[in-house]
């Protein structure tokens, strides 16, 4: 398993953001906070965090899931330690200014799974 830097999570955050209209525009049925945080996790897997084998079998259809997914392969991957919640809700009120009308913060964010 690799590890990551803090430069290295915000360059594939920035990366995400960058791409968000591919990553939105294929979203299905899951709410735009948990597309994002999809692809946060599935970049991580790419980099070598974690074998990418692992599959969507265990059906991550919220943003809560894959946020914590993310938190838990950093907590065992990032080196240097670093706190990845600042990054991950930047990139959630980016797709808030720009997607929705009402900017919530990333605790406690509801699924959302209706829009």
């Amino acid at each position: 398993m690799a590890t990551i830097t803090a430069a290295q999570f915000q360059n594939i955050c920035t990366g995400v953001w960058r791409d968000r209209a591919a990553v939105l525009a294929d979203r299905g049925f899951l709410s735009g906070e948990a597309a994002l945080m999809r692809a946060v996790y599935w970049r991580l897997c790419k980099s070598g965090v974690v074998q990418s084998n692992v599959g969507e079998n265990y059906s991550p259809e919220t943003f809560q899931t894959y946020e914590t997914v993310v938190g838990c392969m950093l907590e065992l991957s990032a080196s240097p330690r670093f706190d990845c919640a600042p990054l991950l809700q930047e990139l959630c009120q980016r797709y808030k200014t720009e997607f929705c009308s009402e900017p919530t913060s990333l605790q406690g964010l509801p699924s959302n799974t209706g829009r």
